[in-house]
Formats: C-alpha cells, structure tokens, sequence
C-alpha cells in the first residue's frame, strides 16, 4: 500500500515538473517569435522610409527636366517669332490686360470710327454708280419717227440695256423723221446729248416744247 503510494505521488510529482518545464519553453519560444517580428518590421519601416526618399528625389528631378523643357521650348518660339509677330503679341497682352471699363470705352471709339467711316462712304462713291441711278430716276418715252411700233421696241431694248428705265412706247404723231431725235424737258439738257451721244450715228436734241411728264421722249428711227 505504501509503495503504491508512493508511486502515485511519483508520477504527480514529474507531471507537475514536466508541464512547468513544457510552459517555461512555449514562453521562451514566444518571447523569441515576437523578438523576430519586430526586427522584421523594423527592417520593413526602414526600407519604406528609403523608398519614399527615393521617390521625392525622383520627383525633385522630373520636375526640374519639365521646367527646363518649357524654357527651351518659350526660347524656340521667341526666336521664330518675327517682329511684328512680336509686337502684335505685345499690343495683345497689353489689350488683355487692360481693365474691363478701358476695353469698353475702345470698342465704343471704334465703333464710333466704323459709323463715320460708313456715313462718309456715300461720298465717296464713283461717278459711274451716281450716272446710273440717275439714268434709273429719267422718267423717258420712247416714239417711232417711221410709223412701225418695231423700232421703238429695238430702241427701247437698246436703250434699257444702257441702264435706263423706259416707261411708255408708242408711235410719233408723223412718219417722216430723218434722224433719231431726243427731246428733253429744260432741266434735262445734260442727260439728253449723253444719251445722244451714247447712240452715236446722227441722234440730234431737242428742248421739249409743250406740256409732258417725260423728262426725255426718244423718236427713234432705223
């Protein structure tokens, strides 16, 4: 019985030393776990910290090659630029940076400039243009002097492809004219021997000598 005993409290006694031993180990095994993963973060820390350097370095340098491309390119572009190329950037630069009050008060004196210019623009027009709107306002009558309506047609045909307006034809009161015959009224004397010399050929004027609306009646003959 008593050596039973004691062999029980044997046994007890190497569970108890072997399973203090067994927890004395895992510790010792953990503390050393633990100690390995901080070194490893710290390497880990200290390698991020290189490559972050090495990123803002790199950077630093693209930076620098751009502002040195722009600059190269700005020089370019200045030396191909003639002159006046450059004096009208300037003017350009200067009207951007004008004040908003200045540019209006510009553009109104240009506009300003654009009305006079184009009120003086009827002045200036050429004598031809004056002739044919005065041909268009002759108020004329176009007459046969040999009693066939057909040569008043041609010659009024004549007559409005030179620019005037015809407003009536007819046949003359006598058959025996001997030349192309153009009456005017008194204020129209001018524009008469023009038309007559336009016709060529043996037209002969004559002042208007009785009451009508026309300022020319035409007595043509072939």
């Amino acid at each position: 019985m008593l050596t039973r005993t004691l062999c029980i409290l044997t046994l007890i006694l190497c569970l108890a030393t072997s399973g203090c031993l067994s927890s004395r180990y895992a510790d010792r095994n953990s503390s050393d776990e633990m100690r390995k993963s901080k070194v490893a973060i710290d390497q880990l820390n200290e390698q991020v910290t290189a490559l972050n350097k090495e990123m803002d370095t790199l950077k630093k340098e693209l930076q620098q090659i751009k502002e040195e491309k722009q600059k190269e390119v700005a020089g370019v572009g200045a030396e191909n630029v003639s002159p006046s190329d450059q004096t009208g950037i300037a003017r350009e630069t200067a009207v951007a940076s004008v004040p908003e009050p200045e540019k209006k008060d510009t553009i109104q004196e240009i506009d300003i400039v654009k009305k006079e210019e184009i009120k003086k623009a009827p002045e200036a027009q050429p004598s031809v243009s004056q002739k044919e709107v005065t041909r268009k306002l002759l108020r004329m009558k176009v007459l046969s002097g040999n009693g066939r309506l057909s040569v008043a047609r041609d010659m009024s045909t004549k007559i409005i492809r030179m620019g005037y307006k015809i407003e009536d034809i007819g046949l003359a009161s006598r058959t025996d004219y001997k030349a192309t015959t153009i009456y005017f009224a008194p204020e129209y004397r001018k524009e008469a021997e023009g038309l007559a010399t336009s016709l060529g050929g043996e037209a002969i004027t004559k002042p208007i000598t009785w009451t009508s609306v026309f300022h020319i009646i035409l007595v043509a003959v072939p």
